[in-house]
């Protein structure tokens, strides 16, 4: 299991699959392991850096102030400890808030930008859901966090009729150790992302996805996104949430490679 020390913390990463490199930031809680599905499709074209963010999973969980723009500093420096020098960036949640922070903050590290089902700022509803998993975390522990979460990651006819599916997401999201600590300063950089101002400097291609019932990240939240981001493209998935990923896995994942293959990359 590969580490690397960045800042102030060993990085747990995985590489996987050859061709232009594709950064995979991963959400609240989740590690490496949740969007494994998904990482090894991308990897059929892409050499795909998949890792650990600070403060879950097997990277290093240190109890100071997280951020966005901390998070996005780690993944520029793990990607100099591997040798990437430009990579398409990828990411899910609060890994698109990530994505957001290297566009603005390093933009000749990036090809193209896909944010999933994530926000410029989290409206007032996403905030108190995102609060009231972080309370459920420290009363109860990650394993009910993640029973929590859940409800708030897929529509209500996936959830009934997808048990072994969403059993398997929960035991990965609440398997992924991280101290107290490092689950509340993760959420507490989910709900202070603000990058509203500053999204109008990106001039990388940019391609946002998110479910039209999405209640955590709301479609609102993707429109605003891709409003300020210009020459954004919008992609919405009917009957989906959160998860719309895996409601719609086949569709979302022709629809990302379509936009990334469209990206000229120079040799």
């Amino acid at each position: 299991m590969p580490k690397v020390r960045v800042n102030d913390i060993e990085m747990y990463y995985e590489i996987h699959g050859k061709g232009t490199p594709l950064v995979h930031i991963g959400g609240l809680a989740g590690d490496a392991r949740t969007w494994q599905r998904q990482i090894e499709h991308l990897a059929r074209h892409y050499q795909v850096l998949a890792f650990d963010n600070r403060g879950t999973g097997r990277t290093d969980c240190p109890d100071v102030p997280y951020s966005t723009r901390l998070f996005a500093d780690d993944t520029v420096g793990l990607m100099d400890a591997v040798g990437i020098k430009r990579a398409h960036i990828y990411g899910i949640s609060m890994g698109g808030g990530i994505v957001q922070e290297i566009a603005i903050n390093h933009p000749t590290r990036v090809l193209s930008l896909v944010i999933n089902c994530s926000f410029a700022k989290m409206d007032r509803y996403g905030a108190r859901v995102t609060e009231n998993i972080m309370n459920v975390y420290k009363a109860q522990g990650p394993q009910e966090a993640a029973r929590h979460m859940t409800l708030f990651c897929y529509t209500l006819p996936y959830f009934n009729s997808h048990k072994d599916e969403i059993d398997a997401k929960e035991k990965s999201i609440g398997d992924a150790k991280r101290p107290a600590h490092a689950f509340i300063q993760s959420t507490l950089a989910c709900v202070g992302h603000d990058a509203r101002s500053r999204l109008g400097q990106i001039r990388i291609p940019t391609l946002v996805n998110c479910g039209t019932e999405d209640t955590w990240c709301s479609a609102s939240c993707s429109q605003e996104l891709a409003r300020l981001i210009p020459g954004a493209k919008l992609k919405l998935y009917p009957e989906s949430s959160h998860f719309f990923l895996n409601e719609h896995f086949d569709q979302s994942m022709a629809d990302i490679s379509a936009f990334l293959g469209s990206i000229q990359v120079a040799a």
